[in-house]
């Protein structure tokens, strides 16, 4: 659809560009008729009335020609026809006004290279007008010559008529080969215009295709955050500029969440997918400009906060904490969304020089403790409610259970 509205604008635009150049040659034709309007007055004394009658009748209606042709740019070549019938039947009427055989002969020369080279030199149009002009301005010169004319045949083929029929005949030539020149130059631009068309389809299409090419290397399709493959990317610059520069730290949290196989096994995998998503979009709430969160695989998430010190990791691991409080799953409203936090802060002028997977190592490490901490907890909490449960002092049925935050 997109090419045939291009061949579609590609050929009005040839139009247009026919009928400027053609309305270009006829704007030069009106100067150059009123530039002999002096030709008429000094050289022929006895008939400038009659020629500036007849040559301003000529411009006027080429003015008129050029204005219709600018409201119809499609009848360029028709409006060429009409102008070049009346400025032919002034040039066969005003020869056979001229009684002096120089003047004859500077007029017949005239008006062969103005019709006969000028025209189709100059000009966009078929071959068949031309030809159709070139009579019609043969028949209107013979007419007007035996009518009014002081010379005789003779006298015509030795100043000025030789050079008119030779025009009239190689005229439609010349316009051919004009023509030609024009359309297979708009062909040949149409056919750019169609290859760059589909060279932009193409390119579209390539560019779309690799954007979901570098969607799917580095980000996660589920969560919509970066992948494993660019968190460690970006984990390595980050420790790289880090270590360089001496003078700001290195934080990291990374981040399991809780329950998921045994969610997984009795709810499915649909509320899995729902812990994880809401554990990401927790994730996305806390980092900033300059940070990133990706999703390591699986249960596990990493944040990577360059220039964060100990306090900040702290903070960003709380923040993580209170977004998930509160957060219940759809399959079962009485189970928590939690996840054990691992965190770890890298001070270059202090520690020895690490490399990237002894960070994460360490983390990982950090983020075990924490969930064995959380473990921990929870087990002293169960023997508790245990022991109220077991005397009666303190607890009620429908009593809410203690936060982990309380631990």
């Amino acid at each position: 659809m997109m090419l045939a509205d291009l061949n579609l604008d590609a050929a009005q635009e040839e139009r247009r560009q026919q009928a400027r150049v053609n309305a270009a040659f006829l704007l030069c034709a009106v100067i150059g008729l009123l530039c002999y309007l002096p030709f008429d007055y000094w050289l022929l004394p006895s008939h400038w009335p009659q020629l500036w009658a007849g040559r301003l009748g000529s411009i006027g209606l080429i003015v008129a020609c050029l204005f219709w042709q600018h409201g119809h740019p499609e009848r360029s070549e028709l409006a060429l026809l009409i102008s070049g019938l009346g400025a032919g039947l002034f040039m066969a009427w005003g020869a056979a006004l001229i009684d002096d055989t120089d003047i004859f002969f500077f007029w017949n020369i005239s008006t062969a290279l103005a019709l006969f080279v000028l025209v189709p030199v100059a000009t966009v149009w078929h071959w068949r007008k031309m030809l159709l002009l070139d009579a019609f301005v043969i028949v209107a010169y013979l007419f007007c010559f035996l009518l009014w004319s002081p010379f005789s045949f003779f006298t015509l083929g030795q100043y000025g008529g030789v050079f008119l029929l030779i025009g009239a005949l190689i005229s439609p030539l010349l316009s051919q080969v004009r023509y030609f020149n024009f359309t297979r130059a708009a062909t040949l631009r149409m056919e750019l215009a169609k290859r760059n068309a589909e060279l932009g389809v193409a390119y579209d299409r390539l560019a779309q295709q690799h954007q979901e090419l570098m969607q799917l290397a580095n980000f996660d399709t589920m969560t919509g955050l970066p992948n494993r493959r660019r968190g460690m990317a970006f984990l390595k610059g980050s420790l790289a500029n880090c270590q360089q520069e001496m003078r700001w730290s290195l934080s990291l949290l990374l981040i399991d969440v809780d329950h998921l196989k045994p969610i997984n096994d009795t709810l499915g995998h649909a509320a899995g997918d729902e812990l994880i998503c809401a554990v990401a979009a927790a994730l996305r709430g806390i980092v900033g400009k300059g940070e990133l969160a990706c999703r390591m695989g699986g249960d596990e998430f990493l944040v990577v906060l360059p220039g964060s010190g100990r306090a900040a990791c702290r903070q960003r691991a709380e923040a993580l904490r209170q977004a998930l409080d509160g957060q219940r799953l759809t399959a079962d409203p009485e189970r928590p969304i939690t996840a054990s936090v691992g965190r770890l802060t890298y001070e270059p002028w202090n520690d020895a020089r690490v490399d990237m997977d002894t960070l994460i190592q360490r983390v990982d490490s950090e983020m075990y403790h924490d969930k064995r901490r959380v473990r921990a907890a929870r087990r002293e909490t169960t023997q508790d409610v245990d022991e109220l449960k077991g005397d009666g002092s303190g607890y009620r049925e429908g009593e809410d259970w203690p936060s982990l935050d309380d631990f």
